[in-house]
Parts: structure tokens; sequence; C-alpha cells
């Protein structure tokens, strides 16, 4: 199993269960967690969520259109239950026992974290596990409405026990601190790299255009600001996790990066073409990485925390 499609359910049009915490929002801090943690392990996903449909209908329509467009092992949809505040536990719904070691391994993995394991359930009546032609699972993380589940859960746990269960690795033993990708020209986007690991590419002359860093690993508070050719510097302030800095689409190359992180011990360095590689600098907010005025081009980054 290496290619799944991960969706997160309902939408802000079309909203699923609020009380202590709503679904819609937490379904996409999982599933993006979820989606970031599988990529690093070296799986293939499609993100299938739907932020369009009007109507439960429409809603339902577009994420297995969004499924059955690619060539998945898997589908995976991500939701919170809710029962008036009477339920509380995990609980993992497939359409047929072709999905029930995957199904067990994920409520199992859930459970661990402190919650009920109410196992995995049979539903032929659920429009997504129905009609996605690969095979799907709906994961009911735990109760938006029990004060027992919100006493537990936490979104980066949560998709650490849905990764556990889908692979057996248990991330928290080899725990990510920073991971970050590259727009590089004739290229796009690279794959998600981790702790020091190079981004971009080196003796292949191909200009590094924008930067992802994901910061919720270790919870960094991350600023930056970049000097981007024919453009200038910009400052981009605090960033998160989908936060370009640089440009896509527009052929301009990073020339020099000015990072900060405020709550945490960041070094960085930078591949310049015709110069290589700077020394490691502390992202400070002060020091910058680079070059102004050289019309030098960025060719790679790699970034870790100590």
């Amino acid at each position: 199993m290496k290619i799944l499609n991960i969706h997160g359910g309902h939408n802000l049009k079309v909203p699923g269960a609020n009380k202590l915490f709503n679904e819609v929002t937490e379904d996409r801090k999982v599933k993006d967690l979820v989606i970031g943690k599988m990529k690093l392990l070296g799986y293939t996903v499609y993100d299938c969520t739907d932020d369009s449909g009007k109507t439960q209908n429409e809603n339902l329509k577009n994420i297995v259109s969004k499924c059955n467009d690619h060539a998945a092992d898997l589908n995976i949809s991500i939701h919170f239950n809710a029962s008036n505040g009477q339920g509380h536990g995990v609980e993992v719904l497939q359409y047929s026992n072709k999905t029930k070691t995957a199904a067990q391994n994920i409520c199992n993995a859930i459970a661990q974290l402190g919650f009920k394991n109410r196992g995995v359930k049979e539903r032929k009546d659920l429009y997504v596990l129905k009609h996605t032609k690969a095979p799907a699972i709906l994961i009911e993380c735990c109760f938006c409405d029990s004060t027992i589940d919100a006493s537990l859960y936490n979104a980066d746990k949560m998709a650490n026990a849905i990764v556990k269960g889908l692979t057996g690795v248990d991330v928290n033993e080899n725990k990510i601190k920073i991971a970050y990708a590259g727009h590089v020209q004739d290229i796009g986007w690279t794959t998600p790299v981790t702790d020091g690991a190079t981004c971009g590419s080196v003796g292949k002359a191909k200009r590094l255009e924008a930067i992802k860093i994901d910061t919720r690993y270790s919870n960094l508070a991350m600023y930056a600001k970049a000097h981007i050719a024919n453009v200038g510097w910009k400052d981009y302030g605090k960033i998160n996790n989908n936060a370009v800095i640089g440009t896509v689409g527009q052929s301009k190359a990073l020339e020099c990066l000015c990072l900060n992180c405020t709550n945490a011990n960041v070094v960085y360095r930078v591949h310049l073409a015709n110069v290589g590689w700077s020394s490691w600098t502390k992202a400070d907010g002060v020091s910058t990485l680079g070059s102004v005025g050289q019309s030098l081009q960025l060719e790679a980054i790699e970034i870790k925390v100590i």
C-alpha cells in the first residue's frame, strides 16, 4: 500500500459536529498532519478534501470524484463523532472486510492514546465508502461533544496514531523537528525533507523559486523574509506550514533569505549559484544567506533544529 487518498469530512458550507471543538477545523488539522507524515515516509498521498460543495450531496459527490481521479490503494475519510455528550472513543467504519486490517490497526493505535476502543464497524449506507473505486475507511477519531475525549485529544498525536496504524511506524520514536519543501525550476514542488536534509538541487543550475517550512512538528514560531529576483525583499512575517516563501510560476529565483525562530535554536544554510554552500547560520532575524544585487540564484537549502 503506497498510494493513498485522504480527505477531511464536511466543509464550512456543510458543517459537521461542533460542540467542545469543531469537526471541520480539527479534521483538516489531522488530515494535513497525516498527509505530511505519510509523504515523509515515502508514500504518495492525494488530498481529496472538498471545500466547494454547498450541500451534503454535493460535498460527498465532490469527494468521491476527487478520490476516483487517482488509482489509490486506500481512501481514508477523517471525521469526528458526536452523540449529545453521551458517547466517547474511536471507531473506524468500513464497507467490507477488505479493509479490516488497516481499519483495526488504526482503531487500536488511536485507542492506545487513551480513547475507548469502539471497534471496526461495517457500514453499507455511507456514500463515500460505497462509491469510491478503491476500498475506503472512515475514521471517527473521537467525539466532539465528550469531555473525556476533549481532554485526551491532540491533533498531532491523533495523526501519529493514524500513521502508526497504517504503517507500523511510531513517528514519536524518531521525532521530526522540522520539515520543508522547495519549488525548483523545471521540477516543481519537491517531496518534503526533514531535519537538515538537502532541499533543492546542487550542480544542476536550477533555481530555487520558493520554499515551504512546516513548523508544526516542534511548534516553531518562525518568521521569514526573502529577496526575490526582479522583485526585491518581501517580508512574510510569521509563517505557517502553508506559507509560500518566494514565487511559483513566475520564473523568479530566490536570491537571499532571512529566517527567524523565536522559540527554538534553528540553523540553516543555502547553496548559492557559482559560490556553493554557505556556513550554517542561526535563524535570528538579522543574518541573511545568499546575495543581493549579484543576480545569483539560490539552488538548495538545509534547515535543522539543534
